[in-house]
């Protein structure tokens, strides 16, 4: 029951600058515009929530959620005013409590998110498994592991144990991987750990090992 109340909670907070958008915009095709935008943009918190989209830093579409539709909803309301001119009644009822939840969320979110960013994303986790490609034609998984370092600055990784192609030595087929050894952030925004690929050799196996580290 508890968790229930939870996700409602969770959907209606998500759903508060969507309300509060709707209630205040005046024209009508910006009006349409940037509700369209927010669940578009809710959609795909959505899809990622049920595993229909895999990102590499699923935290960082749940952290982002409210924070960029509040946004999109400030800048909708100052083109609101440049389009439709300054209010002149004072909004009553449900559009002033909507207001007034929804600034009291803006003053709570914005300051919040960028503290919830550095203790979220301090710690290693196990990369996604969407960061772990499939390996080229030719070669074949022979096993899968994955396995955490401990202490300050640790790593977690997943890691794939590959046969080359029939006929090539292992050095050979490892050096054809190499190219794609890189590091790159996590995410796009808040999520800045590294994100990197190996490629080593373990007598006639070829170990392809995907790490992702805790921030400094």
């Amino acid at each position: 029951m508890g968790v229930v109340l939870w996700a409602v909670a969770g959907v209606l907070f998500a759903l508060l600058p969507l309300a509060h958008w709707l209630l205040r915009a005046r024209h009508g095709v910006l009006r349409a515009a940037v509700a369209g935008g927010l669940l578009l943009w809710l959609a795909l918190v959505a899809a990622v929530a049920f595993d229909l989209l895999r990102p590499r830093s699923k935290a960082e579409i749940y952290l982002l959620c409210v924070p960029v539709a509040e946004l999109a909803v400030l800048l909708g309301v100052w083109l609101d005013r440049r389009m439709a001119g300054p209010l002149t009644v004072r909004p009553s009822g449900w559009r002033r409590a909507a207001g007034i939840a929804f600034h009291a969320q803006l003053g709570l979110v914005l300051p919040l998110t960028p503290l919830l960013a550095l203790v979220a994303f301090h710690e290693a986790q196990l990369p996604s498994p969407r960061a772990v490609p499939e390996p080229p034609p030719g070669y074949t998984v022979l096993d899968d592991g994955e396995d955490c370092g401990n202490g300050h600055g640790a790593t977690c990784w997943r890691t794939l144990y590959l046969a080359g192609p029939p006929g090539v030595p292992t050095e050979a087929a490892a050096d054809r991987l190499r190219p794609r050894q890189r590091c790159e952030a996590n995410g796009w925004l808040l999520d800045r750990r590294d994100l990197c690929t190996d490629v080593s050799t373990d007598g006639a196996t070829i170990v392809y090992r995907v790490l992702l580290g805790g921030s400094d």
